[in-house]
Parts: C-alpha cells; sequence; structure tokens
C-alpha cells in the first residue's frame, strides 16, 4: 500500500473519530436536556395543593373559600391548570410539605423552626397576632399575663410565640375559631390570641354581637404561599410571575378587598 493511501484511510479515520466524538457530546447535551424536562413534566403533573381550614385564609365549607384559595385557584386558572386543593389536618398538611416534594402549602407563615425546610417562593399578606376581648379590655402583653384564661389554636405561631414568653395561662384548642369564640362569649376564657383578620372575620360569620376590643398588634410577620424544597423551577417561576401580573393588574386588591373586615 503506498503512502497516499495509507494517509488518506488515517484521516478518514480521524474524520470518523471526531464525528463519533461529537455525535456522543452531543448526545450527552441534548439526552440530558430531554431527560430533565421529561422529568420537570413528570414533577408538574404530580404537584398537590394542600391546606387547612383557617379563615379568612381557607375555608373548607362556606360560602366563600378564603382569600388564600382564591389567589391559588386564580394563579392556577392563569396557568392553564386545575389541581384539586386538598384540606388536611394542619399538621398534616406541612409534615406532607416538608418531607415529600411537589406540595405547594398555604397560608404559612414563617418561623425560624421552619425556615430550612420550605422554599418562600410567595410573601402573600401581612399578618398581625393580638389579643381579642370582649370585656373592653385591651390588653397589652404584660396585662395579658395576669388575666385568668387566654384561648388559643394548638400547634400555630400563636400558641408557640406565647410559650416562648412564658406564658401559662393557655387555654390551648384544636379549633380555630369558632370554639375560642363560644368560650369568650360564655365566660370561660378572659382573653383570645389569634390572627386580627381571622377574628374579624369569624366574628361577623358568627354574628357576634358584643363590644370586641382588639389589642395593638403584639407581633407581625407574614403568610406565605411555600413550596416543598424540592419542586419544579419552571413551575415556582411561573407562580412568582402569575402573583406578580395579580398585583398589577388589581386582582390581587379585589379579592383581599372581599375578606378583610375590620
Amino acid at each position: 500500500m503506498d503512502s497516499t493511501v495509507r494517509m488518506g484511510k488515517i484521516i478518514s479515520c480521524q474524520h470518523l473519530k471526531v464525528a463519533w466524538l461529537c455525535s456522543l457530546f452531543c448526545w450527552c447535551i441534548l439526552g440530558h436536556h430531554t431527560v430533565t424536562k421529561a422529568d420537570e413534566t413528570h414533577q408538574s403533573s404530580s404537584i398537590k395543593l394542600v391546606t387547612s381550614h383557617l379563615v379568612p385564609y381557607s375555608i373548607q365549607e362556606g360560602r366563600e373559600q378564603g382569600f388564600m384559595v382564591d389567589i391559588v385557584r386564580e394563579i392556577e386558572r392563569r396557568l392553564g391548570s386545575n389541581r384539586a386543593l386538598q384540606f388536611l389536618p394542619w399538621p398534616r398538611a406541612i409534615r406532607n410539605t416538608r418531607l415529600s416534594a411537589n406540595h405547594v402549602i398555604f397560608p404559612l407563615t414563617r418561623t425560624p423552626e421552619r425556615e430550612a425546610h420550605f422554599d418562600w417562593a410567595i410573601e402573600v399578606a401581612p399578618i398581625e397576632l393580638v389579643f381579642v376581648t370582649l370585656s373592653g379590655q385591651k390588653l397589652d402583653l404584660q396585662q395579658a399575663r395576669t388575666i385568668s384564661s387566654i384561648a388559643v389554636q394548638q400547634n400555630t405561631p400563636f400558641e408557640q410565640y406565647l410559650r416562648q414568653q412564658h406564658f401559662t395561662n393557655l387555654v390551648v384548642t384544636t379549633n380555630p375559631a369558632a370554639i375560642p369564640i363560644r368560650m369568650l362569649r360564655a365566660g370561660r376564657v378572659d382573653a383570645w390570641f389569634t390572627a386580627r383578620d381571622l377574628a374579624g372575620y369569624s366574628m361577623k360569620e358568627l354574628f357576634v354581637s358584643e363590644p370586641i376590643t382588639y389589642s395593638a398588634p403584639i407581633t407581625s410577620g407574614n403568610v406565605y404561599i411555600a413550596l416543598s424544597k424540592e419542586f419544579p423551577i419552571s413551575l415556582k417561576t411561573a407562580y412568582q410571575e402569575t402573583f406578580a401580573a395579580m398585583q398589577a393588574d388589581g386582582t390581587y386588591q379585589k379579592i383581599m378587598d372581599r375578606y378583610i373586615r375590620n
């Protein structure tokens, strides 16, 4: 075989090797991209929306659904989705979102204990915690320590805050509003510690006729639409952008105005 033929074969082999390497490179890049997209599509289809009955944020049964439910449903509608909403006991909703992927949970307040376990995707509204009385007494934190009893909902930031402040006069209930209000009206507790908006909405829904006194805000924060730590980035971005659009076009404020009652 002459040198010209040998050289031609060497060049052909080199070309084939380069072509093979290029094909392998493209397969790796495009193949990885395709798998990623497929995974994200699968994740998006398995998204779970979870909440719990907590007026006026989310209402399981009633003429209204709650402003957080209305906001999430509008986001879903604008995204062309209609995922089912699950009402769960609050500790279970939090546990499922914390331990499982692809969950949307609301309304969640941000605390140091929760901080690392959730993706705090959308800050929706402020929340103020207050003492509520029907006796006309406007309590501050120190005065509240001296009264006989304070109703507070179990396993909530409301209870957690008073425990951290070393309150010992708490009457803990699993019900967010109806039972504390009944206890207040019957004189079984002297005050109720809860969110200002929750109290105002519930008092009107339950036709409370007695004069209601709210303390100045004892502490405050925000309620969030939060996500599992493992969640599709594209869907998180879509949720955030859609919520921003709702704020810009006035939809957010219209929803809030239906629920926030002073």
